[in-house]
């Protein structure tokens, strides 16, 4: 398919074309600028940024719960053999993901926890259960599921998934120093575009960005039903989306770039989902 007839099919495409050529002038600029921008904005104790750094991340992670235990609700398998592996997966996932938020509070608070420890084991065990009783509740609660939410639960469960396992990679592969660090001392700027190969370091993406932006997709909780409402939780998630960005670069935490990068993964692919399940499925352009 050309440029010219991708941009004809649908409205969805045309918003995808955009927003990539816009993420794309403001990745040549960031390549350009980004230390300027981190020098300009950086104030290691705002105590903004230490909150968002601590918890920020929390609101994505209770979406990513709400997408994984929304859409079990919603399925129905006619293999026992897919729904027993998609149970576990989503058992582990959620298992994880409360443990994640967890540990975060323990860090903020300095509470001496070691998970590796019989309480820590227990703990464990107390999560898994957590897990089951929410897959049981939403799954009791939401038995009859319109087909608009499965929908939507279907696609951010796949964003979710997806856009953090492609940040999570980068960041392994990508090896970028911090800000932070790099004013202690500790390394040097590397711009965007020059990979450093699997050195420890993390900046790029960012992680925080992702789960600012991941919450995108909750206006389609309300599509074609509250055309206000929807247009209130768009204007909501973005704000908060570039709130989360702009607070890890004050904090040196990360680049301009790193958080552009995590937000376009995002956006990207929320809207190319987006065209799929939902203007596909309705026939809409």
């Amino acid at each position: 398919m050309s440029l010219k007839s991708f941009w004809k099919s649908s409205s969805a495409n045309k918003l995808i074309v955009v927003v990539a050529l816009i993420w794309a002038a403001l990745a040549v600029v960031f390549g350009i600028y980004d230390l300027e921008i981190s020098k300009f904005l950086f104030n290691a104790s705002n105590p903004v940024g230490k909150l968002v750094g601590a918890f920020g991340e929390i609101p994505g992670i209770l979406f990513g719960l709400f997408a994984l235990f929304t859409f079990w609700a919603g399925s129905n398998f006619k293999s026992k053999s897919n729904r027993a592996f998609v149970f576990l997966g989503e058992v582990v996932v959620s298992t994880f993901l409360f443990y994640y938020i967890l540990k975060l509070i323990f860090n903020y608070t300095n509470f001496d926890f070691k998970f590796n420890s019989l309480l820590g084991i227990t703990l464990g065990f107390g999560l898994v259960l957590l897990s089951l009783i929410c897959l049981y509740t939403f799954k009791l609660k939401y038995a009859k599921f319109s087909k608009k939410n499965y929908l939507f639960a279907k696609l951010s469960v796949i964003l979710f998934v997806v856009a953090g396992a492609i940040v999570e990679i980068l960041k392994v592969l990508w090896g970028r120093m911090r800000y932070e660090d790099v004013v202690l001392g500790v390394g040097k700027f590397t711009a965007w575009y020059l990979p450093q190969g699997i050195t420890g370091n993390s900046s790029f993406p960012s992680g925080h960005a992702y789960l600012g932006w991941i919450l995108i997709p909750l206006f389609l909780i309300f599509l074609n039903k509250n055309k206000i409402w929807k247009w209130i939780l768009i204007i909501l998630t973005s704000i908060f989306g570039l709130f989360i960005s702009l607070e890890r670069i004050v904090t040196g935490a990360h680049y301009a770039s790193d958080v552009l990068f995590s937000g376009g993964i995002v956006i990207i692919l929320f809207l190319i989902l987006y065209h799929k399940y939902f203007l596909k499925s309705s026939g809409k352009k």
